[in-house]
């Protein structure tokens, strides 16, 4: 099993988890929708990595993937839960890209008005991962360096020494290099260890 884990201000109903469930076929891609507070999101992802585990999915076979503020996410958890990572335009430093939208926000898919506040982006610090390359999990890391909201160097000059990274000329923080990549996702939720 496949668990997405979606952006700010996304769901799981977005585009990309449309794609993933589609390209990945017949792999099972679950995308849950989470809370914009960084504690409850967590707890609530954590819940549904528990749940796969225990019910579905032997943690062999259990990867994560996060596209921006979700690969933040990400990387947090494939350390918890030791599976594996694909990260797609990680948001790796997301409270200064995320100061921006402090105030009224409305989230794309559901519609749902919220106010961000400085306490939220506060919260995000105990689930940084400052060193991946010091407890490394197998990773993926997909790139476009034309991604105008993040700099792709930030994840690059992370990862190199310890996960596949591939980065493409152009695209924009949405990934548009996804059918590229896809047969790079399957052969990391293939492997083995």
């Amino acid at each position: 099993m496949i668990i997405y884990l979606h952006g700010f201000n996304s769901s799981g109903a977005s585009a990309k988890a449309k794609a993933l469930r589609r390209l990945l076929q017949p792999i099972a891609v679950l995308a849950p929708s989470y809370h914009f507070d960084p504690p409850r999101a967590v707890e609530q992802l954590q819940s549904r990595i528990e749940d796969a585990l225990k019910t579905e999915t032997p943690r062999d076979t259990l990867m994560l993937v996060g596209s921006s503020l979700g690969g933040f996410y990400a990387q947090y958890l494939a350390r918890r839960y030791g599976c594996k990572l694909v990260l797609i335009n990680p948001a790796l430093d997301p409270i200064p890209a995320l100061a921006d939208y402090l105030g009224e926000n409305t989230n794309f898919y559901t519609g749902v008005v919220y106010a961000l506040e400085h306490r939220h982006l506060d919260a995000l610090r105990p689930y940084y991962v400052v060193d991946p390359c010091r407890d490394p999990v197998p990773t993926l890391v997909l790139l476009d360096q034309g991604d105008e909201l993040l700099d792709h160097r930030i994840a690059f000059e992370r990862y190199q020494a310890c996960a596949e990274v591939l980065r493409f000329d152009g695209g924009d923080h949405q990934f548009q290099h996804l059918p590229e990549a896809i047969e790079s996702i399957k052969t990391l939720y293939r492997s083995i260890g």
